[in-house]
C-alpha cells in the first residue's frame, strides 16, 4: 500500500472505521500516526498472522470457511482472490490445514458470495464461521537446519534454493525478495531474528536463530519454511 492508502486508513480509524488488513510494515505506519489521537484496538485472526486490522469500536470483517471436494493450495487460492481484482487490503492471512478459511473485509462479503464459485476448475462454497472461529490456530512450519559462513541474505538465499550466489544476487536485484513485508535490492542485507522473508516463485520462511558455530567457524542456523 502506497502512503497515500496508508493516510487514508489512518483517516479511516479516526473516524471510527476499521482499517483494510495490514501487513507489519503498514501496520506500524498507521500506529505511529494515530496513537496519540485514539485508543485502538488491534484484530488477529490467530496469534501469529501476518495482516491485522485496527480498529476502535465496529469491526467490519468476515470470516468463511472454503468448502471443496478436491485439496486446495494457498497459491491457488491467492491466485483465485487476484483473479477476482481484490486489493491485498481487502482480506486478512489464508489458512490451508486440514480446511481452508479466508478472512475478508465486509464490503465485499456480497460480492464473495454471490461470485466466487470456483478455484481454478474446482467448485467451491463458502460457508461463514464467527470471526474468532480461528483464534487458537496454530501455522505448520518446516524445520530447515543448514550451515552457513554468513547471515546476508543472498548468502542465505543461495543455500536454502539451492543455487549459486550470483544467481542468487540476481534474484534480489529483480525484485523477488521481500523481508518483513518490503523489497529489498541490499544483497548485504544481514537477517535478524525472528526476520520473516519471501522469495518469489519458492516460498516464505521465517529465520529463527543460530543454533552453535561449528568446528569450522561456520553457523548451523534455523529457518521455518510457511507450509
Amino acid at each position: 500500500m502506497d502512503k497515500f492508502g496508508l493516510n487514508n486508513q489512518v483517516e479511516k480509524i479516526l473516524r471510527g472505521e476499521n482499517s483494510s488488513f495490514l501487513n507489519l510494515v503498514e501496520f506500524n505506519y498507521v500506529v505511529n500516526r494515530t496513537k496519540h489521537n485514539i485508543n485502538y484496538k488491534v484484530f488477529k485472526l490467530y496469534d501469529e498472522c501476518e495482516k491485522v486490522v485496527i480498529y476502535t469500536d465496529r469491526l467490519d470483517i468476515c470470516l468463511f470457511e472454503i468448502e471443496c471436494k478436491s485439496p486446495i493450495t494457498h497459491r491457488e487460492i491467492l491466485g483465485s482472490l487476484f483473479s477476482h481484482n481484490l486489493s491485498e487490503s481487502s482480506f486478512g492471512d489464508i489458512v490451508v490445514s486440514d480446511k481452508c478459511y479466508i478472512v475478508l473485509l465486509d464490503k465485499i462479503k456480497d460480492y464473495m458470495i454471490n461470485n466466487y464459485k470456483s478455484i481454478g476448475k474446482k467448485d467451491i462454497k463458502l460457508i461463514e464461521k464467527k470471526i474468532d472461529y480461528l483464534k487458537d490456530f496454530k501455522p505448520i512450519f518446516k524445520d530447515i537446519n543448514i550451515n552457513i559462513s554468513s547471515l546476508r541474505i543472498d548468502n542465505v538465499i543461495s543455500k536454502l534454493i539451492p543455487t549459486s550466489r550470483n544467481i542468487a544476487q540476481n534474484i534480489i536485484k529483480d525484485k523477488k525478495v521481500l523481508v518483513n513485508y518490503e523489497i529489498i535490492s541490499n544483497c548485504n542485507y544481514i537477517l535478524k531474528d525472528t526476520d520473516i522473508f519471501s522469495i518469489r516463485g519458492i516460498g516464505k520462511f521465517k529465520y529463527i536463530g543460530i543454533n552453535y558455530v561449528n568446528k569450522n567457524g561456520k553457523s548451523n542456523i534455523l529457518i521455518k519454511k510457511y507450509i
